[in-house]
């Protein structure tokens, strides 16, 4: 039996079921390429907070990304993928070689903990700022939160708390700015007694904590509204003077008090007792600036009413040179009807 051997045409044009052949091999080669190429690319993330490990004693880790969640992403097989969970994955930095400052760390593989069966891609951010700082604890005086306000012409005229301060713990940079510590709030709402209550220290960072445990008391005296005014002008008298004529060059100050608003309001220039005292000076071509004592006509009003302070500071007075006009040293009354005493 004679058997044609395949020509060229043969190879060429295939028969029918040689074709069908090599299109269903293609079709599943294709298909088999974009199956192993989808389960490279399959990647997953998930969101974890990043630690600091072996944080030397006495220091404290703080900063913008102290508490920060990173996103950390990772491929593997999609089967493996659905497996992992937030807990199998950490972001861990080593702080044990840093040295105490600001501090810009790069998170790689080496500081991510992932199952075995998937591999590490990438982590956002990328960077972590933070600052290694030293821990101190410090006495810091406490300054109570206020809210509200008193009865109508009622204010706090002074508060006190006992014991006056906390022991606060913290990172240095923390603790060395801080001139007081807020109570939690204290409402005057309605108050127009004097009252006292317990406080204790409130702060939103976290990374201030109180080391001394047990609240204060806070007194808090309240009275009528007090009222600050300048009140003039008071003519300067001479109380005593010495045995050369005197001149003032300054006639008169204002002065200025504080109170309560009911009995501020009423206050006149005549309420007000201003005088020097010139006992001792001589002639010269320079006047002399003497300090004025200020008192108040009526005595009552000293426990009452504060002065403040006047102005001028200082009153200007001349001696003006020659002979005393009387012997035994006796005052002279100066231009302007400032007059002497005994």
């Amino acid at each position: 039996m004679n058997t044609r051997r395949p020509t060229l045409v043969d190879w060429v044009r295939p028969d029918r079921g040689s074709v069908w052949l090599f299109v269903f091999s293609l079709i599943l080669a294709v298909f088999y390429w974009t199956y192993t190429v989808s389960e490279l690319k399959s990647v997953k993330d998930v969101s974890v907070p990043v630690q600091f490990a072996n944080v030397p004693q006495g220091m404290m880790v703080v900063g913008e990304d102290a508490r920060r969640t990173v996103t950390v992403e990772f491929k593997g097989p999609p089967d493996m993928l659905k497996r992992v969970r937030e807990e199998d994955v950490d972001a861990r930095i080593d702080v044990s070689k840093l040295q105490p400052g600001p501090q810009v760390v790069e998170l790689g593989q080496g500081d991510v903990r992932l199952p075995s069966s998937v591999e590490f891609e990438r982590t956002f951010p990328k960077l972590i700022h933070f600052t290694l700082d030293k821990k101190v604890k410090e006495n810091i005086a406490l300054q109570p939160n206020f809210s509200g306000r008193p009865a109508a012409g009622m204010q706090v005229l002074s508060w006190t708390v006992e014991p006056p301060s906390v022991q606060v713990e913290g990172p240095e940079s923390a603790i060395r700015k801080l001139r007081h510590i807020s109570t939690q709030p204290v409402p005057l709402d309605g108050r127009s007694a004097t009252f006292e209550t317990p406080v204790v220290a409130s702060f939103s960072d976290p990374d201030l904590a109180v080391a001394s445990y047990g609240p204060s008391l806070l007194r808090v005296v309240i009275g009528e509204r007090r009222q600050q005014r300048t009140i003039g002008p008071i003519p300067i008298k001479i109380s005593k003077g010495g045995q050369y004529p005197l001149t003032l060059e300054t006639p008169s100050l204002r002065v200025m008090v504080d109170g309560p608003e009911s009995v501020v309001k009423g206050l006149t220039p005549e309420d007000f007792v201003a005088e020097v005292d010139a006992r001792g000076l001589k002639p010269s071509d320079k006047a002399y600036q003497l300090r004025p004592a200020i008192r108040f006509a009526n005595p009552s009003l000293e426990s009452r009413v504060d002065v403040t302070g006047w102005m001028d500071r200082f009153v200007v007075v001349r001696v003006d040179k020659g002979e005393p006009p009387f012997s035994g040293g006796s005052n002279s009354t100066a231009p302007g009807g400032a007059g002497g005493g005994p």
